[in-house]
């Protein structure tokens, strides 16, 4: 699990040392921190349980929640910045 740590930090790593806007930086973070969560949190629960759910359908819950993670969290940079 530690990989996926690494992995999921990658673009925060990478957005941190170039000169992009302020916005994009907090965007890309709290986008790396909500996939780290869910990634080893949520998706450990659900893989644990007797939900039957596959790999491949978490794989979907994992994209849709990214994607309702970025139409919450754009508005707010927004407001923030």
């Amino acid at each position: 699990m530690i990989v996926g740590f690494a992995d999921m930090f990658t673009p925060s790593v990478l957005i941190s040392a170039s000169d992009a806007p302020e916005i994009t930086r907090f965007i890309v973070a709290v986008i790396s921190v909500t996939q780290v969560l869910f990634l080893d949190e949520v998706g450990g629960l659900i893989l644990g349980s007797k939900l039957p759910i596959n790999l491949a359908e978490l794989f979907v819950i994992f994209i849709e929640r990214t994607i309702i993670s970025i139409l919450i969290i754009c508005p707010v940079a927004h407001l923030i910045f």
